[in-house]
């Protein structure tokens, strides 16, 4: 009976530690020059060990006419609480890809959360990582 009410207790308490957040992102530095068909491509990494390559999730916003001055803004829904970080890029042509030189250097607008930068290469997870609240802002300014 006692076993019966303890896990009846962390059942209830279950939604509580899995929680998410709704927060806003607020781009800057978009090329104004390609708008037309393309889209903002953000993927959110929780684990280190998968930062760049296997992100949580990814997300694809379609970028119009709201994104006057080169800025953007966006809610993003249900982000997990606790430590996670961004990676984003205008996808200028639409093919779902960052596009890069023959020497492996972006040449769509890019950016990472904290507006993290590398030395020689992408910034390292840590670098990146914020801890979203709802309600808050994310501000990221593209490369």
């Amino acid at each position: 009976m006692k076993h019966q009410a303890l896990a009846s207790a962390l059942f209830a308490l279950l939604p509580l530690c899995s929680q998410a957040a709704d927060v806003t992102l607020e781009v800057e530095g978009l090329d104004t020059s390609r708008l037309q068909g393309a889209t903002l491509m953000v993927a959110v990494f929780t684990e280190p060990a998968n930062w760049l390559r296997q992100p949580q999730t990814g997300l694809r916003f379609v970028l119009g006419p709201e994104a006057t001055g080169g800025k953007f803004s966006v809610v993003l829904k249900d982000l997990p609480e606790g430590p996670l970080a961004l990676s984003l890029f205008q996808d200028a042509n639409a093919n779902g890809r960052l596009d890069m030189n023959a020497m492996g250097i972006p040449v769509e607008p890019y950016g990472f959360s904290n507006n993290a930068a590398g030395t020689f290469g992408p910034p390292k997870f840590e670098q990146a990582v914020v801890t979203p609240v709802t309600g808050a802002s994310v501000k990221v300014k593209l490369n």
